[in-house]
């Protein structure tokens, strides 16, 4: 049994033109656009955030997707998942991670993350707009799996105690979902002997929370622990109503505390009947994409990061096969990624590369461990 700690960092294929995008957003949209039209929309607020070394990049560039791998081994990622657009039978945005299968990157490791509900343009202005509906058939799930497959004999698919993990956006929207992914599990060990694990995403709202993952057809759970103001249904009901209000009335972007992810992760983690496996969200503002609509986590900062990736990292040591996962590597119009930022006065990649490697065999910091997590 390997218990070795893995981190795996959440990978965004939108920056590069596609058919879909030209058609929804206009010719030439990519995700760069979002980003580059922010503006600040309060005092303080730090905006736009524009790309550092690595620069405006198009994913149709092979050296771009070296460089990125590159990095992330640096930095000490060991894969990516790479969100996974399947509409029943219709694919988006594979085009990079079908690129970097084709490098010549002995060490490169991935997985998918289906993102697994309606594309709309919720996140572009458009919340009511319904993009590429997804559908669930047993024609699809066919398909799907012979897709899946076909990337776990690929040899380069990440390999958790002989498992492939996949995780599940949401799992809650899966109609049967328990018979869905048992057949979807059948189908995939049938062709490649390798048996999915699958992973779904909690969130802290009704429609992203669970107890039981098995009662989803799950074998655990990613917590994605975003603060919530809420401590009942109750005040979540009243406070959805009243963010929806200010929304209409032109008031925000929605302002969250940082420092509250931790509290979030480990009330999770804690709650969960399985396994869980914890995230380390490298900060919050997706204003790009929602303008007054968005929110933004502050009091995003360096220590603020080290204490938040140490409390991430502490819980995953507790699981037999440590899988931390990262939020995210680019995602650039959320305000989370690992990638550098320009004139940044600290790296979120440096932080992540000296959390991890207090708990790899052979370091040298675990003693500081604890210092971190005390230091205010």
């Amino acid at each position: 049994m390997d218990s070795n700690l893995r981190a795996v960092a959440y990978y965004l294929g939108q920056f590069h033109p596609t058919n879909e995008n030209d058609a929804f957003w206009g010719p030439g949209f990519t995700e760069w656009h979002n980003v580059a039209k922010a503006r600040p929309l309060y005092p303080g607020h730090r905006q736009p955030k524009l790309p550092g070394k690595l620069g405006f990049y198009d994913l149709r560039c092979y050296d771009t997707l070296a460089e990125q791998i590159a990095y992330s081994h640096e930095v000490g990622i060991n894969a990516f998942c790479h969100w996974h657009y399947w509409f029943a039978g219709k694919r988006v945005l594979h085009r990079p991670l079908d690129a970097m299968l084709e490098l010549d990157c002995p060490n490169y490791r991935f997985m998918l993350g289906w993102a697994n509900e309606s594309w709309s343009g919720v996140w572009h202005g458009a919340p009511h707009r319904v993009l590429i509906e997804q559908r669930y058939d047993s024609h699809e799930l066919a398909e799907h799996a012979k897709l899946i497959s076909r990337y776990i004999e690929s040899g380069k698919y990440l390999a958790i105690d002989g498992r492939s993990p996949f995780v599940v956006y949401k799992p809650k929207q899966i109609p049967k979902a328990v018979e869905y992914l048992a057949e979807l599990k059948q189908l995939v060990y049938q062709a490649t002997r390798s048996e999915l694990y699958l992973i779904g995403n909690w969130s802290p709202n009704r429609s992203g929370s669970f107890s039981k993952p098995s009662d989803y057809g799950l074998d655990a759970a990613v917590i994605t622990p975003f603060p919530t103001p809420c401590k009942s249904a109750a005040t979540e009901l009243i406070y959805a109503a009243l963010r929806k209000a200010s929304r209409k009335a032109g008031l925000g972007p929605e302002l969250l505390r940082y420092s509250d992810l931790t509290p979030t992760l480990k009330h999770s983690c804690n709650r969960i009947q399985g396994v869980s496996h914890a995230s380390i969200v490298t900060g919050w503002d997706n204003t790009p994409r929602s303008g007054r609509r968005g929110l933004v986590l502050t009091g995003y900062n360096e220590q603020g990061l080290k204490r938040a990736a140490h409390a991430a990292a502490t819980l995953e040591m507790k699981n037999k096969q440590p899988l931390l996962f990262i939020k995210s590597w680019n995602e650039w119009a959320e305000g989370n990624m690992l990638e550098p930022i320009y004139k940044e006065l600290w790296s979120a990649g440096e932080v992540i590369k000296e959390v991890l490697r207090a708990y790899r065999p052979g370091s040298a910091t675990n003693g500081t461990i604890q210092e971190v997590l005390n230091a205010g």
